[in-house]
C-alpha cells in the first residue's frame, strides 16, 4: 500500500504491447471489412459484411480493453465479474453497428457523421466502464478523477468519429479508384492511428478510477494475488482466431471473385459524387 492511501500498482509492458496489437489488427481488419460491406445496405451480402465489421471492431475493443486491464497489476486477488465482463463486451457490439448504419443510411454529412461517432463513441465508453466497475480488488473503494473521465469520453467520441470517416471513404468509389498497394499502405497507417487512439482511450479511462485502501485485512490476506495469464492467455488466442476467421472470409471472397470492383457500390459516378 502508499502512504497515500492508495492501492500500490505497476503496469505490465508486455500487456499493454499486446493490447495495441489487438486494438491495430481489429482496426486495420475493420477497415477491409468496409470496402466489403459497401454503400448499398438493401444488398445482403453488404449487410453481411456491415455485420462482420461491427463484431471484429466491437470485439477487438472489447479485446484489448480485458488486455489493458490485465496490464493493471496489484498485489491483490484481483477478480472479474463474469457478467459484467460479459455485458460490456455485447454493448461495444450493440452500439457499433447502429453506428455504422447511420453513417451509410443517408447522404454523408458532417452532422450524419457526428451522431455516428458519438453513438460509437458512447458505446466503447459504455464498454469501458462496465468492465472497470466488473473489476474487483479487495479490501478497497473507487474514486472517480472526473478530469481524466472527461477526457476518456471526448477521446472515445472523437477516436469513433475519426474512424467511421475513414469507414464511409473506404467504402465507397473513391476506394475503387486507388491501387491496391496504395489502399493497404493507408489502411496499415490508419489502423496504427486508431489503436493508438483506442488505447489511449482505455489507459486515460483507467485513470479516472483509483483504488483507495478501506480494508487492509482484507487487501492483505489477498496479497499473493490472483495468476490472471491464463485469462490473457485465453482471450488473446481467441482474438487472433476470431481475427483470422475474418481475414480467411475476406481472401475466400476475394477468391470467388467478390473483390472490390464487382460489390453494390450503387454506381461508381453516384460513390464519386457522394465523395
Amino acid at each position: 500500500m502508499e502512504h497515500s492511501g492508495m492501492v500500490h500498482h505497476t503496469w505490465n509492458s508486455s500487456y499493454i504491447a499486446l493490447s495495441f496489437l489487438i486494438a491495430a489488427l481489429a482496426s486495420y481488419i475493420s477497415l477491409e471489412l468496409a470496402g466489403r460491406a459497401g454503400r448499398n445496405l438493401r444488398n445482403a451480402a453488404n449487410r453481411f459484411w456491415l455485420v462482420a465489421q461491427a463484431l471484429v471492431l466491437g470485439y477487438g475493443i472489447w479485446a484489448m480493453h480485458f488486455v489493458g486491464m490485465l496490464a493493471f497489476e496489484v498485489k491483490a486477488a484481483v477478480g472479474f465479474n463474469s457478467g459484467l465482463t460479459a455485458l460490456s463486451g455485447l454493448a461495444a457490439v450493440l452500439f457499433m453497428y447502429p453506428a455504422l448504419l447511420i453513417v451509410h443510411s443517408g447522404a454523408f454529412n458532417l452532422r450524419r457523421l457526428a451522431v455516428a461517432g458519438t453513438v460509437a463513441g458512447t458505446g466503447i465508453a459504455v464498454m469501458h466502464y462496465l468492465g472497470m466497475y466488473g473489476f474487483r480488488v479487495p479490501g478497497t473503494t473507487v474514486e472517480v478523477v472526473w478530469l481524466p473521465l472527461i477526457g476518456s469520453l471526448l477521446i472515445a467520441v472523437g477516436a469513433s468519429t475519426a474512424a467511421l470517416f475513414l469507414f464511409h471513404r473506404l467504402s465507397g468509389a473513391w476506394r475503387t479508384q486507388q491501387g491496391r498497394l496504395k489502399t493497404v499502405g493507408l489502411q496499415a497507417l490508419a489502423s496504427v492511428v486508431m489503436g493508438v487512439a483506442i488505447i489511449s482511450m482505455h489507459y486515460t479511462g483507467m485513470a479516472a478510477l483509483k483504488y483507495r485502501v478501506a480494508d487492509e485485512l482484507a487487501l492483505g490476506s489477498a496479497a499473493a494475488g490472483a495468476d490472471t495469464s491464463l485469462l490473457g492467455l485465453v482471450v488473446s488466442v481467441v482474438s487472433f482466431l476470431l481475427l483470422g476467421l475474418a481475414v480467411t472470409s475476406i481472401f475466400m471472397d476475394a477468391g470467388r471473385g467478390g473483390d472490390l470492383d464487382e460489390l453494390d457500390f450503387d454506381t461508381a459516378a453516384t460513390g464519386a459524387a457522394a465523395d
